[in-house]
């Protein structure tokens, strides 16, 4: 008893024990046996207790899953062949499902982005329920509306604003956008084309860069004017000489028009210059130049 490593021991306990208690009452509190457990055992047990006092209270929504299954944290070990039995892809489980399966399908779209889901709805359009076409016609016709109905929100403001080059290419971004959601066609999809041309013609050259050119050059070659496609193409290659962008435009464009002499020269172009190819890029270079001697 006369220890004096004993009795600082002792003491260095009683201390954080009586720490421990006042902590607790101003922080999460322990229980009688806990705190017991803590007093009991000398040194330890105190640093336990702080650890416990300290720790932050667990999330109710967490702990809500597992108070009505039990099981809960067991789901993540179902086995993946258990589970690809029962999984398809969304467009085959389309066409595949029963009329009922494929309406419930569909209310669930309908709660969604509808530009995530563009292509499954027009292919639902042509559905042979006609509930599931109807409520696909609806919501592509809903759709369609507001994009137009912010197209010309945004064509007025650049009417009223007409040296307002940012809300110009706002305006081109939205008529790209329309034309790329595949609703357009026919007589329609022309005017757009047209319009989009006629914005990015009043761009001024230093705002026309190598995305605005290329998205150009593919609009002009829609709308049949070849020769203003080339020439903007090969400005863009003089300009951008390492970037692949425009080469695979002015490739597209000659491959487009059965152009195999354009198509040999731009080839030996790309062959000088220093381009730094993508694997997508050099996957359609690759293409191109197959068949063809070193």
């Amino acid at each position: 008893m006369n220890n004096p490593y004993f009795t600082a021991g002792i003491i260095l306990h009683l201390l954080l024990v009586g720490f421990l208690w006042l902590m607790q009452k101003h922080s999460r509190k322990l229980s009688a046996g806990c705190f017991l457990f803590c007093l009991l055992l000398p040194i330890f047990g105190p640093c336990c207790g702080f650890e416990m006092v300290l720790m932050p209270e667990p999330d109710p929504d967490l702990l809500k899953d597992l108070i009505h299954d039990p099981n809960a944290g067991r789901k993540g070990f179902l086995s993946p062949e258990q589970e690809a039995a029962v999984t398809a892809p969304l467009e085959e489980a389309f066409l595949i499902s029963t009329p009922q399966v494929r309406r419930e399908m569909m209310m669930k779209l309908l709660h969604d982005d509808p530009s995530q889901n563009l292509e499954l709805l027009m292919m639902a359009r042509f559905n042979d329920d006609p509930e599931t076409a109807h409520y696909a016609t609806a919501t592509l016709t809903e759709y369609q509306r507001k994009l137009e109905l912010s197209l010309q929100e945004s064509q007025s403001v650049l009417l009223k604003q007409p040296d307002n080059q940012e809300q110009r290419i706002l305006v081109i971004q939205q008529i790209k956008g329309y034309i790329d959601s595949g609703l357009l066609e026919g007589h329609l999809l022309e005017r757009y084309r047209l319009s989009l041309e006629k914005e990015l013609s009043k761009l001024p050259e230093g705002m026309l860069d190598m995305k605005l050119g290329c998205l150009r050059a593919k609009n002009l070659l829609a709308i049949r004017k070849a020769p203003e496609a080339i020439a903007l193409a090969k400005q863009l290659t003089d300009r951008y000489p390492g970037a692949e962008e425009p080469w695979l435009m002015l490739l597209e464009i000659y491959v487009d028009l059965q152009d195999a002499k354009g198509l040999l020269k731009t080839l030996d172009g790309i062959r000088v210059a220093n381009v730094l190819w993508s694997y997508h890029g050099h996957e359609k270079i690759d293409y191109f130049l197959k068949g063809r001697s070193a």
